[in-house]
């Protein structure tokens, strides 16, 4: 007797939808990226790392470079989705705000390994593929220091900060540069040195920065 539908040795795999599908397909590009670089890396590269057929990556991304910042975004618009979320319904002070905002960025940091991965490509490959550079200056950055900005002049508004802070316009993004360097830092001698090490390594940074943005920002007394 033949096999009704789904039963016998044929049972057809189920199919995955986007949304299911989208992360497999991310991870497998990360991967590409990680070990070809972006020059090297491929979309049929990509398609075989995430078991699919190179035609069906194309149907989400057009090209090589969509598929890059599709990678990017996966990461960081959470990262920022949160941000926003606390800088809209911080109760505490702007100061403890600054100083969650800047503790998260070294907290992501230390976390993730995707974070690496992408960081150590776009110092590799940003020389060579100039829209990669700018790409990450105008998604990344500039949503960065968009945000640290608020937190300054919510800073000055309520008394805390001094005014100047909120004026200078190189002022955000050398509070947030010492993440950027910690990243370096752990790409250094992360591999070289035990976990426990370097984790030891990026707190003590991570203390050192607050310290020194808050003993900057905040009016002295009187």
């Amino acid at each position: 007797m033949a096999a009704g539908p789904g039963q016998g040795a044929g049972v057809a795999r189920r199919r995955l939808g986007a949304a299911e599908r989208m992360p497999q397909i991310l991870d497998a590009a990360l991967a590409e990226f990680a070990e070809r670089g972006y020059g090297g890396a491929s979309m049929a590269g990509a398609a075989a790392r995430a078991g699919i057929a190179k035609g069906l990556i194309y149907h989400y991304f057009p090209g090589k470079s969509e598929l890059f910042k599709a990678v990017v975004r996966s990461f960081v618009q959470p990262a920022f989705a949160e941000a926003e979320r606390l800088l809209a319904g911080f109760p505490g002070s702007r100061a403890e705000l600054l100083r969650q905002m800047i503790g998260r960025g070294h907290g992501h940091l230390a976390a993730a390994r995707r974070e690496i991965l992408l960081f150590r490509l776009l110092l590799a490959e940003a020389h060579r593929f100039p829209e990669l550079a700018a790409f990450y200056r105008d998604e990344v950055l500039a949503r960065e220091i968009a945000l640290v900005r608020a937190v300054l002049r919510a800073g000055v508004a309520s008394g805390e900060f001094r005014p100047e802070a909120a004026e200078d316009p190189g002022m955000a993004a050398v509070l947030m540069a010492p993440i950027g360097m910690a990243a370096v830092w752990r790409m250094m001698l992360g591999e070289d040195l035990p976990a426990e090490a370097v984790g030891a390594e990026l707190a003590a940074m991570r203390e050192a920065h607050l310290a020194l943005a808050l003993r900057g920002l905040l009016r002295q007394p009187g």
